[in-house]
């Protein structure tokens, strides 16, 4: 993850961003529907003529979000772990609003596929991304592929997930082979910046 600007101009923005999202969880808490967090319902700070605020932020940073895996740490011994769940997340790396994912598997079969599963709301609806093929190792007869979860463009008036869960699947030999983290998901946190 790539850590927020501290200029000067960007803390300002990050206070704005706190206090904007101080109103949409307030909002959100008293459930009123009188009040939306669409653009055009937002108070225009650049034109907002009160004594109280006078900044200029520009529109896009109320929509800026990244990805960031608080909980995930690369499994150690690996081996023997592919050898008994057939396939194992082995890195995850966020940079902004992109995950990059790492998988081992076991090569059972020449013929595969290996996938991620993601979903934003807690299993309600799923996409699968593909995962393509990037390295055999020989030596211990496993081979790895990489994935990548991007993260989706999120107006305003769309509600903006809090976590993305999603599990790796190795499909061989008619067969089905999850890493869903031992039960309890892989996590990414949505954050806005």
């Amino acid at each position: 993850m790539t850590p927020p600007d501290q200029s000067t101009n960007s803390l300002i923005q990050e206070c704005i961003r706190i206090k904007l999202e101080q109103l949409r969880h307030a909002k959100n808490q008293s459930n009123i529907s009188s009040i939306s967090s669409s653009p055009s319902d937002l108070p225009n700070i650049s034109n907002h003529s009160s004594s109280s605020s006078s900044l200029s932020i520009p529109k896009k940073s109320l929509n800026q979000y990244y990805l960031v895996s608080k909980y995930f740490t690369s499994p150690t011994d690996i081996i023997p772990l592919i050898y008994e769940r057939q396939i194992i997340l082995e890195c995850l790396y966020t940079n902004e609003s992109i995950a990059y994912g790492t998988v081992r598997v076991h090569n059972c079969a020449y013929d595969k596929r290996v996938f991620a599963r993601i979903t934003e709301n807690e299993w309600e609806t799923t996409q699968d991304i593909q995962a393509w093929h990037s390295m055999h190792y020989s030596n211990d007869n496993t081979d790895a592929f990489i994935f990548e979860i991007r993260l989706g463009k999120y107006n305003d008036d769309r509600q903006v997930p809090k976590q993305i869960y999603f599990a790796v699947c190795l499909q061989a030999m008619c067969q089905e082979f999850w890493d869903n983290n031992r039960g309890w998901n892989y996590i990414l946190n949505v954050l806005e910046r």
